[in-house]
């Protein structure tokens, strides 16, 4: 999952420890609907292959366990970016 999600954006980027302001592009698919970074993945649990949001995956995979449970609690749509997309 990591190595696609890396294919999807600049390699001078860093969508996870850069800064706030910093705007990471992504150049890999997007949802048909609204134009959402997604990958297909098989989610842990899951035995079928499904669109899942870029920055979903991000924030879970880099989620403390605390964080993790509340992010779990939150609708299943692409969360909200700082640049604005």
């Amino acid at each position: 999952v990591l190595s696609r999600l890396a294919r999807g954006i600049d390699g001078g980027e860093d969508p996870v420890l850069g800064g706030e302001e910093d705007c990471v592009f992504w150049y890999g698919d997007v949802t048909r609907d609204d134009l959402q970074a997604a990958i297909r993945m098989v989610k842990p649990g899951e035995s079928r292959q499904s669109v899942t949001y870029v920055n979903r995956v991000l924030a879970f995979i880099f989620a403390t366990d605390d964080s993790f449970k509340e992010l779990m609690k939150l609708p299943k749509e692409p969360f909200k970016m700082s640049c604005g997309d």
